[in-house]
């Protein structure tokens, strides 16, 4: 249950060098694997907000007339929508954003659990990788459609990836707006020896280059 929610699997490779620890997500859910963009980075904001917040239902925000607050990144990421020119991908997320585990219990009080989950409250610096080598599993694919190898990587629907043939020369692609890189390998995921497995289905390899 743990890995319930994220579109990547296991395998990657990439340079800690090329993460950004810089933006929290502006939801309170969101899937590691996800490609988002900038929305809010005002440096003239202070780097950390208090704020009150809508998902702290294991406590109310007020409590006996005291009020409780909770530190918020201001600089924003957002999921990527489309495929069109103007998107500029910052990169993928590296760590699901939750509110609650498995069992329905708030993670902003259960910080050993959100350990295990390797994941990130909202209102947290979500890691996103901008460079490198990584899995994507079926929820991270465009309706689940496995792109071809060789295929350039486009950002799609919530965050998705999708992928497209271009007779464009390499060179012009490399440089395109919207594209973040190369898929160099794709397979097929099955449930075998009787247990299911939770990410059956296509996956494929991502050369991610933001």
């Amino acid at each position: 249950m743990a890995n319930e929610i994220t579109r990547l699997l296991p395998f990657r490779q990439y340079d800690e060098n090329d993460v950004i620890n810089f933006y929290s997500l502006d939801a309170e859910t969101g899937e590691a694997g996800s490609v988002v963009k900038i929305s809010a980075a005002n440096l003239s904001d202070d780097p950390v907000k208090y704020v009150e917040r809508g998902d702290s239902d294991s406590f109310l925000n007020v409590q006996a007339k005291a009020l409780s607050l909770y530190p918020e990144v201001p600089y924003k990421v957002t999921k990527c929508d489309d495929t069109g020119a103007g998107v500029k991908a910052l990169g993928i997320m590296l760590r699901d954003v939750r509110n609650k585990d498995e069992n329905g219990e708030n993670l902003l009080y259960y910080p050993q659990k959100k350990e295990e989950l390797q994941c990130v409250v909202s209102g947290e610096a979500v890691p996103v990788a901008t460079r490198g080598l990584f899995t994507i599993n079926s929820k991270g694919l465009t309706n689940g459609v496995v792109p071809s190898v060789n295929d350039y990587a486009l950002p799609s629907l919530n965050g998705t990836i999708t992928g497209i043939a271009s007779a464009t020369p390499a060179k012009h692609a490399e440089h395109h707006g919207h594209n973040i890189g190369t898929f160099i390998a794709t397979g097929l995921r099955e449930s075998q020896g009787g247990t299911t497995d939770a990410f059956a289905g296509a996956y494929a390899i991502l050369k991610l280059r933001c």
